[in-house]
């Protein structure tokens, strides 16, 4: 086997380099100089970024372990200094850091509280919006009861936010995973703390609570709209679809990269999702792709992976060409 070395890990420099980026040691010593102006002895450096153009400088509050401060110095390092836009972004990601901070650890010290298990943070960026992961042992087919019993932490963490918070504090997002049998061991929440690799790809559920929100409806939940991206189940569903219109006198045609479209979450259950997929009616090979005028309505279910309740609806683009598809069932 020919050895060949593994250049991947420096695309990112080499395209900051041929970009101008600043240079990461500069990009530092410019956020340090900048932050010790304007917050003295308040902040170190936790880690850097690097992004296309320059690199995110993210900075800790010393001896706290959760609050992250994290702004993008000027491609040029020495024009990020103070009366500067630079200095501005500096102000507002402190702002939004320590905020994101004191919400957070409320809301560890909420989950903790209850019982529930948080399983990291959705986002990179650090704002009060943050989204948490967490899981719950919800019935499908009844999910209220085990989302009930949220309605304690949440009133435990709006108790444990600062009496000045916001309303973006008081809001909360979620995004919700299905409880494992084995359980998991729950973790101190940070801003690092990200949702283990394999359970990546499971089915979670995502809600938001409003400032005023004391409690959530599963009429509330959506389907986390990144499983829908999955290869194995496009294909399964492209080929029922497929079979449908074989089936069908009229026949028809689905595209390799046939696409979902009007995707629900079920409003009856948690574990069923009602779709389209397109098709053409007619085709030519070697034509380039044909205009999808078909659509294949189906009904499927997460658990079982069965597709049923097909449907073959023809003509759904009116005199303009625009899609015109019923509404599905959903929530």
């Amino acid at each position: 086997m020919t050895w060949r070395p593994r250049t991947w890990w420096c695309l990112p420099l080499l395209a900051c380099l041929l970009a101008g980026c600043g240079d990461r040691q500069g990009s530092i010593d410019a956020a340090l100089a900048l932050a010790e102006i304007n917050y003295p002895g308040r902040l170190e450096l936790y880690n850097t970024h690097l992004q296309k153009d320059h690199y995110d400088v993210v900075l800790a509050i010393k001896d706290d372990p959760v609050t992250r401060i994290r702004f993008g110095v000027d491609r040029d390092p020495a024009q990020c200094s103070s009366e500067t836009r630079c200095e501005v972004r500096l102000r507002s990601a402190y702002a939004n850091g320590v905020a994101a901070g004191a919400k957070l650890k409320a809301l560890d010290q909420a989950l903790r509280k209850c019982s529930v298990t948080a399983l990291g943070i959705d986002e990179t960026y650090i704002t009060p919006a943050f989204r948490t992961i967490i899981e719950l042992d919800m019935d499908p087919a009844a999910p209220q009861p085990s989302l009930d019993r949220l309605t304690p932490c949440i009133a435990a963490f709006r108790q444990a936010l600062p009496p000045d918070a916001t309303s973006a504090q008081h809001s909360l997002a979620l995004r919700i995973l299905p409880i494992k049998t084995t359980g998991t061991v729950p973790t101190s929440l940070t801003f690092e703390t990200r949702l283990a690799s394999d359970r990546a790809d499971e089915v979670s559920y995502l809600a938001n609570l409003g400032p005023a929100d004391g409690h959530l409806s599963a009429a509330k939940l959506r389907l986390n709209p990144h499983y829908l991206k999955d290869d194995v189940l496009r294909a399964r569903l492209i080929q029922a679809a497929r079979r449908t219109l074989d089936d069908d006198p009229a026949g028809g045609h689905v595209p390799q990269l046939s696409f979902l479209s009007e995707t629900q979450l079920d409003p009856q259950r948690l574990d069923v999702i009602r779709t389209y997929v397109l098709a053409c009616s007619k085709h030519e090979p070697g034509k380039g792709p044909c205009k999808t005028d078909i659509a294949v309505r189906m009904r499927y279910d997460f658990q079982s992976r069965e597709v049923s309740e097909q449907m073959v609806l023809r003509h759904i683009r009116d005199e303009r060409g625009r899609m015109t598809l019923p509404e599905l069932p959903g929530r």
